[in-house]
């Protein structure tokens, strides 16, 4: 029995994706293993942004595959420079500049894609939108 419940914990062990915010919880007096709790990714935080300081994009998120992306960011409010960033996963063939926020290249791999991209000011202030690209 002993040993079935110590293979039943490896592999639920293996099993879990820790990036993913998964956590197991065990019994302290049976070393039994609870059902997973899943916690969702905490948000990053940033300075305040200045009223009027909004980011959207623009461009066709839906493509076919094999066809060229270009989502361009449009910012308002910001104060002096403007820099960007993102975080997610791009389509095999996708590109981002980080001085313009641009997303361009060949959509080559059928999926759907989320993506932050986040646009900062000289003054720290910052703000960040979401988008989908699908390619089908």
């Amino acid at each position: 029995m002993r040993t079935a419940v110590a293979v039943l914990a490896a592999l639920a062990a293996l099993s879990n994706d820790a990036s993913a915010g998964t956590f197991v919880l065990r019994s302290s007096t049976t070393g039994a293993i609870a059902a997973p709790v899943v916690a969702p990714p905490e948000e990053p935080t940033t300075p305040d942004s200045p009223a009027g300081f909004s980011l959207s994009i623009i461009g066709q998120a839906s493509v076919a595959a094999g066809a060229v992306l270009d989502l361009r960011p449009v910012v308002s409010g910001a104060s002096g420079s403007v820099s960007y960033s993102y975080s997610g996963k791009l389509p095999l063939g996708g590109t981002f500049d980080a001085s313009t926020g641009r997303i361009a290249g060949r959509a080559l791999i059928a999926g759907s894609y989320q993506v932050r991209i986040s646009a900062t000011d000289s003054k720290g202030a910052s703000v960040m939108t979401r988008i989908v690209i699908v390619v089908a």
